[in-house]
């Protein structure tokens, strides 16, 4: 083949190849003056506090659905407003807008929510059920109140002189209702007859101190028979009193512990009650099949209730509150144990299974979508 490359060149060409010193700073001038290096920085930077200020308002939007969940699960009803204080609070400028909340719950509180056009930055579809949620939706706001990011370095491209920011948008999606699993449970449940005379049917605040016979027997004043012989109202524990109880399975039963002397553990835990008068989560049941250690309790759902005192704990030393008397609940060879205290609503905590069943005042919340 002939040698196209003049004789005269070859050293010079062997010269270059010896040496590419300098040809990188050649190829960064090039690319600097054709303005490839300062897009890719621009694309960088901007995206970057794009990317933050979305992580941002949707930090915001998770704990403000949260937030206004906690409150329409408390018997004051929903405060839309309470969104506002964390979305601002999970903004680096504490500065963001609270869009739009909206939902369903029980009193109506929050407006119907728009069906989502599929746009960046929405909530899912909404719900087809009855479920009670909120949606908290969050957008940009900058410190001088500007609803748009305004750019670093974009606006120099060319091309991109009147570009003056986006509008990030976030949301989120809390959902409440009953709760159905408690890993921290106490190992103790009552009937659904004992609940429904406390409270009337319907989960009180703050209810008034009633006396309530642990085992339904025969000869209980109220709702009497309801427990078969040999149970005693205490549930197979896990070993320190405590019950793990999943309810998320129909026909959830639970089984009987038929001893009636308490363990220390359970004689503990019930002064720790009295003492904190902090609510416990207490299965509520329906129906029982069985006897002694063979019986079986069916579960509806999880109540909570605040313990301020005991009777016919054996071993225990009764602790009875005013106005209560030791008459309230007489110690004989057939009589059973009592409790006292008041049904109230609390959160469970950890629990973000939510059921379909009656609510006995446990209520569970959970980011949804």
């Amino acid at each position: 083949m002939r040698n196209l490359v003049p004789s005269y060149v070859r050293p010079m060409l062997r010269m270059v190849g010896a040496d590419d010193r300098g040809a990188v700073g050649v190829l960064v001038g090039v690319l600097f003056a054709a303005g490839v290096l300062l897009g890719m920085a621009a694309l960088t930077i901007d995206a970057g506090r794009l990317y933050v200020e979305r992580a941002e308002l949707q930090s915001g939007a998770d704990a403000g659905s949260l937030a206004v969940a906690k409150s329409c699960a408390g018997d004051a009803g929903c405060k839309p407003d309470s969104a506002a204080w964390y979305a601002d609070s999970n903004a680096a400028d504490r500065a963001s807008t609270v869009a739009l909340v909206c939902g369903h719950d029980a009193k109506a509180v929050l407006p119907n929510c728009p069906h989502p056009a599929g746009n960046s930055g929405e909530c899912p579809p909404l719900p087809t059920g009855s479920e009670t949620y909120v949606d908290v939706h969050t957008a940009t706001r900058t410190a001088d109140g500007s609803s748009l990011l305004p750019p670093v370095f974009a606006r120099a491209l060319p091309g991109n002189g009147s570009y003056e920011g986006t509008t990030v948008r976030a949301c989120a999606r809390a959902q409440w209702g009953p709760a159905v699993q408690s890993s921290k449970s106490l190992a103790m449940t009552l009937s659904l007859c004992a609940w429904t005379q406390a409270t009337g049917g319907t989960p009180p605040t703050f209810g008034t101190d009633v006396r309530i016979f642990v085992r339904d027997a025969p000869n209980a004043p109220t709702c009497g028979g309801m427990s078969a012989p040999g149970e005693f109202g205490w549930l197979a524990s896990d070993g320190d009193c405590a019950a793990s109880v999943d309810l998320s399975q129909s026909g959830y039963v639970a089984g009987s512990d038929p001893g009636k002397n308490l363990s220390q553990a359970c004689q503990d835990l019930l002064m720790s009650y009295v003492a904190s008068k902090t609510p416990i989560f207490i299965p509520i049941f329906d129906t029982t099949t069985g006897t002694g250690s063979g019986a079986t309790y069916h579960l509806l759902g999880l109540a909570a209730f605040v313990l301020t005192g005991y009777a016919n704990m054996n071993p225990l030393k009764d602790a009875i509150p005013a106005p209560f008397t030791p008459a309230s609940c007489p110690n004989g060879a057939t009589t059973p144990s009592c409790i006292f205290g008041h049904f109230t609503q609390a959160l469970v905590p950890v629990s973000t299974t939510i059921g379909s069943g009656p609510n006995f005042g446990a209520t569970a919340i959970k980011l949804a979508g």
